[in-house]
């Protein structure tokens, strides 16, 4: 690379890391806080995730009409979820409105009691949002999205510059702690980010399959396995409008995990969600018994209206469709698809562009400072 090119992939990489910096940092710590939410959220709440084991759970529909009731009116229930399958669990039922208003009610599924509430901005949930979407809505996923693309060119250009000359494989991997400041932040970059840089690309890339749900099904589309035809709405049950066609009411929420439960047995309901929009499906996330990874997750997407089956996405249907599907790609971006090896080091990834932001702007100002210094010796002299 000529010098010329090299410095404007200089000037390129260091302003972009500059302007987005803080963004990226933001996204990246939340990240590593999220890859262990459920065990933070449990550390910080044990009242709001332990209940008395006594009988028969109750059907969801009553529990999520109680959730419902100990909410705002405005809200609706938009989607449920356990922490696991443990009998002692509550169900954690999310009331939505309008852009990002959400609550959480965690209720006793054998006495429908309602153990708390938790607004959309608590500690863990603030997490989650700026993670996802920067508190900002479908704006704040777009950008989420824009930004991961930007991320993955930022580093594919840092490894360009690091990219050493023949021989130099193993001074350019050293971090010499005993160096000046400057140096010694210097290698912490760029060694910092070749150590790190596969986990960091594959946390970018994996994103807009997420925030931008390339793979949501909608109603015509068939199921990884024999095709189920969708009924037409029962006569009378769709009234023409002046705006189009009112669709036939919802399908009770226990109707739709049974159906689910029915293509996949001996399962249990770790998430169900019925979207507070158009789209026309429930859908139901089931996992083998004690699992709770989402490589082990079969989710099931439901007729919202009729209860068939509209597609089920399976760990074993490996298709390229679910390649690039948020259930899968979600455990590479979070490393569960390994274990809790996996977590880890997309911990320590998320936290990576927190050191590499850090120490690529202190690393610039002290050369700047330094560059800045020597020439006011020099006018002077």
């Amino acid at each position: 690379m000529s010098p010329t090119a090299r410095n404007i992939w200089v000037v390129t990489h260091r302003w972009t890391g500059i302007i987005f910096g803080l963004v990226v940092v933001l996204i990246g710590v939340t990240g590593s806080l999220l890859v262990f939410e459920d065990d933070l959220d449990i550390f910080l709440n044990p009242g709001l995730y332990r209940v008395e084991v006594t009988g028969t759970p109750l059907p969801y529909d009553a529990l999520i009409e109680a959730a419902a009731a100990a909410g705002p009116r405005n809200l609706t229930p938009g989607y449920f979820s356990r922490i696991d399958d443990a009998p002692d669990r509550p169900v954690v039922v999310t009331l939505q409105g309008r852009g990002t208003t959400e609550i959480q009610v965690f209720v006793n599924p054998y006495t429908a009691e309602i153990l708390g509430t938790r607004g959309g901005f608590s500690s863990l949930a603030l997490i989650r949002r700026l993670h996802g979407d920067l508190a900002l809505g479908d704006l704040g996923e777009d950008l989420i999205g824009v930004l991961s693309i930007v991320i993955s060119l930022m580093c594919l250009m840092g490894l360009v510059l690091w990219w050493p000359n023949k021989g130099a494989w193993l001074r350019s991997l050293k971090i010499n702690f005993r160096a000046r400041p400057r140096l010694m932040l210097r290698d912490l970059h760029n060694a910092g980010g070749a150590y790190l840089f596969i986990f960091m690309l594959l946390s970018a890339v994996t994103v807009p399959p997420i925030v931008w749900k390339l793979t949501t099904p909608g109603a015509g589309q068939g199921q990884a396995g024999p095709p189920q035809a969708v009924a037409p709405p029962a006569a009378g049950s769709a009234r023409p409008t002046g705006l189009g066609i009112t669709p036939p009411p919802n399908i009770p929420w226990q109707t739709a995990i049974n159906a689910a439960q029915l293509a996949v047995p001996d399962q249990w309901v770790g998430f169900t969600l019925r979207p507070l929009g158009p789209a026309p499906f429930y859908m139901v996330r089931l996992f083998p018994p004690g699992e709770t990874g989402t490589p082990q997750m079969t989710t099931v997407f439901v007729n919202r209206h009729n209860g068939d089956i509209i597609r089920i996405s399976s760990p074993a249907a490996m298709t390229p469709t679910r390649l690039i599907s948020a259930d899968f790609v979600i455990t590479l971006h979070s490393g569960a698809i390994a274990g809790l090896i996996g977590r880890i080091i997309m911990f320590v990834a998320g936290l990576g562009f927190a050191v590499l932001f850090v120490s690529g702007i202190a690393t610039w100002w002290m050369r700047l400072t330094s560059r800045r210094k020597g020439n006011e010796e020099v006018t002077e002299t």
